[in-house]
């Protein structure tokens, strides 16, 4: 059996061990994270927008919003109930009973909101028509800008 001949220190090639290699791993994924870091903070996100801050909340397009539906809408802690009744009319009332704080629902029959745990009825303006309870329903106003609908604070 052969061995090598031992060469003088400084002669010799160097290949890097399994110690080399776990460094520079280490030292690149360090790198990476910190590209990654400074790309987060600098590329532009889209604006972060709250949706208690803000002065309207759209709810929906006007052609993916038929005549005679409702949508029920969370703007931020508020829940929203909003109507399209006609081809240019809206409404937009409180979508939680005020009693019992039941999601209320839309009667397109009898144009009518309801409430399907205390069997409230309301009419459109937000005034009681059925039930034990005079408590009327919070009315937002309810406007159309370039083909979407918006709800605003009452």
């Amino acid at each position: 059996m052969q061995t090598e001949p031992a060469s003088p220190p400084g002669t010799g090639r160097w290949k890097p061990g399994f110690n080399e290699y776990l460094i520079g791993g280490i030292a690149a994924l360090m790198l990476v994270g910190i590209l990654f870091v400074i790309a987060f903070y600098t590329i532009p996100s889209e604006r972060l927008q709250l949706a208690e801050l803000q002065p309207a909340y759209r709810v929906a397009r006007e052609a993916d919003f038929p005549v005679g539906t409702s949508r029920v809408i969370n703007w931020g802690e508020r829940v929203i109930l909003v109507v399209r009744t006609g081809e240019q009319s809206y409404a937009a009332l409180q979508g939680t009973g005020p009693n019992d704080g039941c999601i209320l629902r839309w009667d397109a029959p009898s144009l009518r909101v309801e409430s399907p745990c205390s069997y409230l009825v309301y009419d459109l303006h937000g005034n009681v028509v059925r039930g034990l309870s005079t408590v009327p329903l919070l009315r937002y106003a309810v406007y159309v800008r370039e083909g979407n609908v918006f709800v605003t604070r009452s």
